[in-house]
């Protein structure tokens, strides 16, 4: 198998997804990131490439159908021995084996990119994946796929009356500060650290997607009162609200979430992100790093304040 590895001219990693570490690299892989074939072995994929584009990777082959290919295309910025971080595009196949499961990576390098907005993200070292309806930056679905989620959960619950889902908005307060203070660099390097707290403290089922500059959606799959709305909302802002040490330094920043539940008086996707819009901007006039709950009933929001240990 080795020998046979090393006639590739591309670079080959096979990685442990239980372990997330190298079980297998080829020769090109050795030249291409400075490494010794003994060094690689056993090393965590983190140290070749941004954590976030990790998590994110993983989540997309935990999400896959059953019976669809399980191959994932991802571009990122990949990390040699001496630090310096060249992007690359990343062709990911699932290998599923009875005693563990293996992903096989064939790495090709990417020219560089001269767009002022992918330059910035490429040195925030994430490309996200390379995958259509995908952020670029933070590898979160991208507005229009979180809409065809939510028009799929709508037309579900025109046909299912014991069926029920809700809508998180999240606008991150006084984000402008981090970008006006810190540079665009760092603001993006929030964004995506922002992303992997969100992806951590969902459902599987559920979607978070980055809506477009510091504002995120989440989708609640299956999801049918108010409490277990609540409790959502809270899990996030708590997850948001502790700080983030990025480049040695540590920055702050909270969130304002509104949430809006479905109805049957609400069957336009626009409708329920409305609704979900009104009560985050409820929450944020309330001074932010709070939540709200659009109530359908009296057509207002009731505001909650998050729980703080």
């Amino acid at each position: 198998m080795q020998a046979v590895l090393d006639l590739l001219p591309d670079a080959v990693f096979c990685v442990d997804t239980h372990a997330l570490t190298l079980c297998q690299v080829n020769r090109a892989a050795c030249v291409c990131l400075g490494y010794t074939l003994e060094e690689l072995q056993g090393m965590e994929l983190g140290n070749i490439c941004p954590p976030q584009d990790v998590v994110a990777l993983t989540k997309r082959f935990d999400q896959a159908p059953d019976g669809e290919p399980s191959t994932m295309i991802l571009r990122t910025m990949q990390r040699s021995k001496s630090g310096v971080a060249t992007p690359a595009e990343w062709h990911v196949s699932q290998v599923r084996q009875p005693a563990a499961d293996y992903w096989i990576v064939v790495a090709r390098a990417l020219p560089p990119v001269d767009r002022p907005e992918t330059s910035r993200a490429s040195q925030a070292q994430s490309y996200g994946l390379g995958l259509p309806g995908h952020d670029p930056l933070t590898g979160l679905p991208d507005r229009r796929l979180f809409n065809r989620r939510l028009a799929r959960a709508m037309e579900r619950s025109q046909r299912h009356d014991n069926y029920g889902f809700a809508v998180c908005f999240i606008d991150l307060d006084g984000f402008k500060a981090v970008n006006d203070t810190l540079g665009h660099l760092m603001g993006d390097r929030m964004l995506c650290e922002v992303a992997r707290r969100l992806v951590g403290c969902i459902r599987p089922g559920d979607m978070a997607a980055r809506f477009g500059g510091d504002e995120f959606t989440v989708f609640l799959d299956d999801l049918r009162n108010e409490a277990d709305a609540a409790l959502v909302a809270r899990r996030i802002l708590d997850q948001l609200q502790t700080s983030a040490t990025l480049e040695g330094g540590c920055v702050n920043v909270t969130a304002s979430v509104g949430v809006a539940l479905s109805s049957a008086d609400c069957q336009q996707i626009q409708d329920l992100l409305h609704r979900a819009d009104r009560a985050m901007y409820r929450a944020k006039s309330l001074g932010g790093g709070q939540w709200a709950i659009f109530n359908k009933d009296i057509e207002s929001t009731t505001e909650f304040i998050p729980f703080r240990p």
